[in-house]
């Protein structure tokens, strides 16, 4: 469909965001699903090797413990819930929205190509936050951004000096990400605007009439953004547009809100259903010498349709909001917690004998090169 909220749709559509990272429900379900079936089949070979070493005939007994899509996919949520943890932990200084936006893109991202079984969320949640400092054009220094995790630096220090380069391939070095953020502010000062202009300068509503214009828009801001950042645990940066996903959340605080007519500003100001503007538009098509006009390819769908298109579409994520399950506190550990620590992939463990084998037989290989 036509992306009607936004002022240059093809700046996103033409993005290497919708051209590679753009997907239906149903072929995120595929990729997540190829992506356990190879960490099980891993996971599988590496039960038989292990048979086979003991000298252990008995092959019958190869079943392995291992994580389901769904599992893994809670697993992904849990993570992205701590990421928002960490964020706010960064007030010396303060990380802008857009860093959060990047980094939660890119965990999920990573998560549609790579197991939790092969790649400990915890690391490459790290990762994602601090390569998102850079992408978003707010660099910090490692140290620095170390600090602020509560133990382990030294470890996680090597961890994410040594996964940056790792995560950057994995992405396919796509990590400039349009967020819902930029967009939401643009709506919500549109939206304000539109109800003084309409109710005029005595609302009755107690929303306008108790507070200045720039009091509304940073509560309605305010909240829009935790709603946004809420909603990150969600597949909506995957799937829809993020001026799509900026306004699903401006039409979500206007059920709380009833007295701004959110609905009535969409229906009538961004698709144009308002009889004052069509009148507007038409005249503005009509206006100059008709010998002077040329004709045009008309490329916009007409209003009615643009509303219905775009109340389908809103409609389809609100129902994906209110079916979703939200991470909201650190309770305690799940069992996909604990099947997790049984069948992480070793190789990838820096605290594994597999690791310290595998990385003393690349060491030794540098050291001929040299």
């Amino acid at each position: 469909m036509n992306d009607v909220t936004t002022s240059s749709p093809l700046a996103y559509v033409t993005s290497t965001q919708f051209c590679n990272w753009h997907f239906t429900p149903s072929e995120l379900i595929t990729l997540r699903s190829d992506c356990n079936a190879t960490a099980l089949k891993r996971l599988q070979s590496t039960k038989e090797v292990e048979i086979r070493s003991n000298n252990n005939k008995n092959m019958n007994n190869t079943s392995v413990v291992g994580l389901d899509p769904d599992q893994e996919f809670k697993i992904v949520k849990h993570y992205v819930y701590l990421m928002k943890i960490l964020f706010d932990k960064f007030t010396t200084p303060q990380l802008p929205n857009e860093v959060y936006g990047f980094a939660a893109t890119y965990f999920k991202r990573f998560y549609l190509n790579h197991s939790v079984m092969d790649f400990y969320p915890r690391d490459i949640m790290l990762t994602c936050l601090y390569v998102a400092c850079k992408a978003a054009d707010f660099p910090i220094g490692l140290q620095t951004f170390i600090s602020h995790i509560p133990r382990n630096q030294e470890r996680y220090s090597y961890l994410v000096l040594n996964s940056e380069l790792f995560l950057m391939e994995s992405l396919g070095y796509d990590l400039w990400v349009y967020t819902p953020y930029q967009a939401l502010t643009g709506f919500v000062i549109d939206l304000v605007a539109y109800q003084r202009r309409i109710c005029g300068a005595h609302s009755d509503s107690y929303l306008l009439e108790n507070r200045s214009d720039a009091q509304l828009v940073d509560e309605l801001c305010k909240d829009g953004v935790n709603l946004i950042n809420l909603w990150y645990q969600t597949d909506l940066c995957l799937i829809a547009h993020p001026s799509q996903f900026a306004l699903a959340v401006l039409v979500e605080l206007g059920h709380t809100r009833p007295q701004l007519d959110v609905e009535v500003f969409v229906r009538d100001e961004l698709c144009g259903c308002d009889p004052v503007q069509k009148f507007k538009q038409h005249s503005e098509e009509e206006d100059g010498d008709e010998g002077d006009r040329k004709p045009k390819k008309d490329i916009k769908c007409d209003p009615e349709t643009r509303w219905q298109e775009l109340s389908s579409r809103l409609d389809f994520i609100r129902q994906t909001i209110n079916e979703f399950q939200f991470v909201t506190d650190l309770g305690p550990v799940g069992e996909e917690e604990v099947i997790l620590d049984e069948c992480r992939n070793p190789l990838y463990n820096i605290e594994s004998d597999e690791y310290a084998q595998a990385k003393s037989k690349a060491d030794s290989l540098m050291a001929m090169l040299e």
